[in-house]
């Protein structure tokens, strides 16, 4: 039987429970077998990471050890160049040819799509799952998109890829910019992050300036 896997990338930079907690409810919702954490090496739609890749896979390692069924992926980081979502979803579907992919996104980063390299790819490779949070607005839905547009979990099972599914979760008001500020200016980070993550912060030294 067909798996259905969850793909989530991003910086990671400092991981958070605004990662963690709407994920772990979204591994509810869609009844998914897997989610892979991916974090990028050279992110395309934004700045460079502050911290060092080791330094980002070692605070997702300690953060995933309580989640089950996540999984830390790390193939962006031993791919040169950009971190092309479409090369990663290549990789994937090669990898799992038989499995029902979902790429998890936030809606604005979805309605930004078409600005994605190799963009109409990424809908031929896997379906796009896109996160709203609840208690704001609904955001308007590309017109692109309407023909992709599933209502039903379900419907992800069905096919390996080409639909796109709107799913409202709990707002968790963390980011890691607001982590990152914080930090800098010896501020208390504690509930916003996995204790271990920033008992490893502390003992590296990390964001503690701003630049």
């Amino acid at each position: 039987m067909s798996r259905l896997i969850c793909l989530f990338g991003g910086t990671f930079d400092p991981v958070h429970y605004g990662h963690l907690k709407p994920l772990k409810e979204l591994q509810h919702r869609l009844g998914a077998d897997a989610v892979h954490i991916i974090p990028a090496a050279l992110p395309p739609h934004r700045p460079a990471p502050q911290a060092s890749s080791q330094q980002r896979v070692n605070m997702l390692e300690l953060a995933l050890s309580e989640y089950p069924g996540f999984f830390l992926d790390t193939r962006e980081l031993e791919r040169s160049g950009p971190s092309w979502t479409v090369l990663t979803l290549r990789s994937f579907r090669q990898q799992y040819p038989d499995d029902s992919l979902c790429l998890v996104m936030g809606s604005d980063a979805f309605a930004g799509l078409p600005t994605w390299y190799h963009w109409q790819e990424i809908l031929q490779l896997a379906h796009v799952v896109v996160i709203e949070r609840a208690g704001t607005e609904v955001v308007t839905r590309p017109d692109w998109a309407t023909d992709y547009l599933v209502d039903d979990v379900t419907s992800l099972r069905h096919r390996k890829c080409s639909s796109v599914l709107y799913v409202r979760l709990k707002r968790v008001d963390i980011s890691a910019t607001e982590i990152r500020k914080r930090l800098a200016t010896g501020q208390d980070v504690t509930g916003m992050l996995p204790d271990e993550v920033i008992t490893y912060i502390n003992q590296n030294g990390l964001y503690q300036t701003t630049t």
